[in-house]
């Protein structure tokens, strides 16, 4: 891989790690505390912030720095970028109890959107630790 392609992989990794990181906060905010969570939204959590350690890796690693990486992580970054959009739609910053109301109902009806996001960057994911294993095999 030349330097410019390693150098735009290492920022689309920074990128993709920050905005796991913010879809994570935005999506505990909703959820409430992960005490109160289901497990299945500590279990989507726990995978993003997987995603998020496995994209710094990958800017510190220069053996992970291959095309086929940076393809995924572009994929990565897509859907993490789509689904912190998402979940800013559903945060509730606005006061009052008319607008919470609202926000509660947005909320719901955009539930199955994060949803299919989850499950495609869980997919993702997996396909990264994939590629990875071949590259370390």
């Amino acid at each position: 891989m030349d330097p410019v392609s390693a150098i735009g992989l290492i920022a689309a990794s920074t990128q993709l790690a920050e905005q796991v990181f913010n879809a994570i906060k935005l999506f505990s905010e909703i959820c409430g505390t992960l005490k109160e969570a289901p497990e299945l939204t500590k279990a989507r959590l726990l995978h993003l912030e997987q995603l998020s350690s496995v994209s710094k890796l990958i800017a510190a690693t220069k053996s992970l720095q291959t095309d086929e990486v940076q393809n995924i992580i572009a994929a990565c970054l897509e859907t993490a970028l789509d689904l912190s959009n998402t979940l800013k739609k559903c945060s509730a910053e606005e006061k009052g109890r008319l607008r919470r109301a609202l926000s509660s109902v947005n909320t719901v009806l955009r539930e199955d959107r994060v949803l299919v996001l989850l499950d495609r960057l869980e997919k993702e994911k997996s396909l990264l630790v994939l590629c990875i294993h071949q590259i370390d095999a």
